[in-house]
């Protein structure tokens, strides 16, 4: 039925074609026009005047005043398509105020000029919804209000038929808007209000939420930024509930490019977001003063970084998945200082130990402790090079003391143990067996004066000499 308003004919306007014959002479006469109509009613001088009843071939139909043979006054016009209109007309045109009853149930009742809805009516639409407002050449505009049966509502401002300037619209979910329109679209500064307490309010543009807004989340968390197509993009601030701040870029609603973000109990992150997660290059703060300075990925420390910590130690290289992994170094606040390989954050691979008192290891670890092939530099200047377990020499190996001590062949759990070649600062020379650092087992010593000594040995001591 909106269609049959907004586009609402004129009224015909009827030209009457007196033809020669009179069927009746009397006040009240009937007479037949060579169109087909018949007029029953009034005459002055010739011209319908009075009251009056004209129908046309095809079907229109007009009971009420006219005036020198026009419609004018009060009166009732019956159209082809089933519309009837009953109120005052002018030059043959509904003009005052009239009702328009369609067809299809829908109605109009109203004001009217020139044969169209014009300054106050009201519209009953055959699905039931309401419209009461101003009118302007057959269409809404000025104010008006739409109330539909399923609660849909809007109260404001309207401009050829569509919704235009401020108004307020009210959601059958609850929701409602309160701001701009423009051609039936929220378009301008406007306040999205929803039934759960959401609120958005900021610019709009062709309906949808697009440049500077403010959004208040029920849980306490709010944004103030920009967003386009109803999700936050580009620049941007959110305050969440629970003291945290991210200021920084979005994309479709998620951290992405720079940002900050700073938790209220003192860390913070300031670098690159990807799909609101840190990665790329960035700083993380921790609340207990330690910094972190290099890439991420997946919110992880990934790839190169430098670690520092309060007490003055630091590690710098590679990481994995947030831990230590690849090659590095660390420097530790009591001197020690590891270059090498690393394994879930422990020394794993190959890599040099330096200790504060000169003390140096290089070689193989594992789990943190040497493990494998490597060597042992003492501050006094002795020198281990061979194998270790669990940060013990275990295996083969060979110890040059600075008293001329050295020792090349077996060992066990850090101690000398099993078969090997000891030579002492006097000169005396031992192969065979050791047990606990001790001469244990079958060995021959050769001694500085020249005497020998081939034979089982126990704590050290010779057994069954000869």
């Amino acid at each position: 039925m909106r269609a049959n308003i907004n586009s609402f004919y004129s009224i015909i306007i009827v030209t009457l074609v007196l033809t020669n014959q009179i069927v009746m002479a009397s006040d009240v006469q009937i007479k037949q026009y060579s169109n087909g109509g018949i007029y029953e009613g009034e005459f002055l001088d010739g011209k319908q005047h009075g009251t009056g009843k004209y129908t046309s071939a095809d079907g229109y139909e007009y009971s009420g005043q006219w005036v020198n043979g026009v419609i004018e006054g009060i009166g009732t016009a019956k159209y082809s398509d089933g519309s009837i209109y009953t109120g005052s007309f002018k030059s043959s045109k509904p003009s005052g105020t009239g009702k328009l009853v369609f067809l299809d149930g829908g109605s109009y009742d109203g004001d009217w000029e020139d044969g169209n809805f014009h300054g106050y009516g009201t519209i009953v639409y055959s699905n039931g919804d309401t419209y009461s407002g101003n009118f302007k050449n057959g269409k809404r505009s000025g104010f008006g209000e739409l109330k539909g049966l399923n609660n849909h509502f809007y109260s404001g401002e309207w401009k050829n038929d569509e919704k235009n300037g401020h108004g307020k619209i009210l959601y059958i979910d609850g929701s409602q808007y309160e701001g701009k329109f423009e051609n039936g679209l929220q378009d301008g500064n406007g306040k999205l209000t929803f039934s759960d307490g959401l609120t958005i309010e900021g610019s709009w543009k062709k309906g949808e939420i697009k440049g500077s807004v403010k959004i208040q989340q029920t849980n306490g968390d709010r944004f103030e930024g920009n967003m386009i197509a109803g999700k936050r993009n580009g620049k941007g601030t959110t305050y969440y509930a629970s003291g945290d701040i991210y200021d920084g870029y979005f994309k479709d609603d998620k951290r992405d490019g720079q940002g900050i973000f700073t938790g209220k109990t003192g860390h913070s992150y300031e670098g690159q977001w990807k799909n609101g997660r840190m990665e790329g290059e960035g700083k993380i703060t921790f609340s207990d003063g330690s910094i972190y300075l290099g890439t991420f990925l997946n919110d992880n420390a990934h790839g190169t970084g430098k670690i520092i910590y309060p007490d003055g130690g630091f590690y710098e290289g590679n990481w994995n998945n947030g831990t230590i992994e690849g090659s590095g170094e660390a420097h530790y606040a009591n001197g020690l200082v590891y270059v090498g390989e690393f394994k879930n954050a422990k020394n794993h691979g190959e890599g040099t130990m330096t200790y504060s008192d000169g003390y140096s290891y290089s070689g193989s670890w594992k789990e943190g402790s040497p493990d494998g092939k490597g060597i042992s530099k003492y501050p006094d200047g002795t020198v281990y090079d061979g194998n270790f377990r669990n940060g013990e020499r275990h295996g083969d190996g060979k110890i040059i003391m600075p008293d001329g001590f050295n020792y090349s062949g077996h060992w066990v759990a850090g101690e000398i143990d099993g078969r090997g070649k000891a030579i002492y600062p006097n000169g005396d020379i031992y192969e065979g067996y050791f047990k606990k650092g001790q001469r244990d087992g079958i060995g021959k010593m050769r001694y500085a004066n020249g005497e020998e000594y081939d034979g089982n040995w126990v704590d050290g001591q010779k057994q069954n000499p000869q």
